[in-house]
């Protein structure tokens, strides 16, 4: 787990700000930069995942954070869904 990686998404859910991610499927494939909304982080080692609203497919989704190549904030914020977990 990148650790830069990790705290730019903890910014982002104490910001409410969106993040943009690169995010490696199980096959491998990519669908080039998703737009989230962080909320919390569950499981342990490499189950740790990111539970996050996906801007573009309208729902939240499960990310495992070892496969979140790149994350950047965005300038946009969010009016949170859910509780955010994330500190």
């Amino acid at each position: 787990m990148d650790y830069q990686i990790l705290e730019t998404i903890k910014q982002a859910g104490r910001s409410s700000l969106i993040l943009r991610i690169i995010y490696t499927e199980k096959d491998g494939t990519s669908e080039g930069w998703r737009y989230v909304e962080p909320y919390s982080f569950r499981g342990e080692g490499e189950n740790e995942a990111l539970f996050a609203w996906d801007v573009s497919k309208d729902g939240i989704r499960r990310f495992t954070l070892s496969r979140i190549n790149q994350a950047e904030l965005t300038t946009d914020q969010f009016v949170p869904r859910y509780p955010i977990e994330i500190i």
